[in-house]
């Protein structure tokens, strides 16, 4: 394990954070228009980004970061938090540990939302 704790794209020697990171993947991959790049974090754009996925060199496998950009706050329980980061522009950071809010529905009316305003 590295010394640092540097932002990665790549879940590789995480096994259960690859399989959240391949739940979202395949409900956002195939989007029409969609480009995908990885680097320290994967992420998702079609005119603009509007989803960014990665994990921390020491976070222990199992957890996987997201932020979906919106231009509006969407107020979900199960977000970790909202930050407006400029005029109609909200963060909305999500953590997932388990597979049941990899695949849940939340997760993807929010992947939903973000791709629309990302196609504007």
């Amino acid at each position: 394990m590295s010394n640092t704790n540097k932002m990665i794209g790549h879940f590789e020697d995480k096994p259960a954070t690859q399989l959240f990171y391949e739940q979202v993947d395949d409900g956002v991959s195939h989007l029409p228009g969609g480009k995908k790049e990885v680097h320290a974090q994967a992420s998702y754009a079609v005119k603009r980004k509007f989803l960014w996925m990665w994990a921390y060199e020491q976070t222990a496998d199992g957890t996987l970061y997201l932020t979906v950009l919106l231009d509006e706050k969407w107020n979900h329980p199960q977000l970790h938090s909202i930050t407006q980061v400029s005029a109609n522009r909200w963060n909305h950071h999500v953590v997932i540990k388990d597979l049941e809010s990899a695949q849940s529905e939340w997760l993807k009316e929010l992947l939903q939302k973000g791709y629309l305003f990302a196609k504007k």
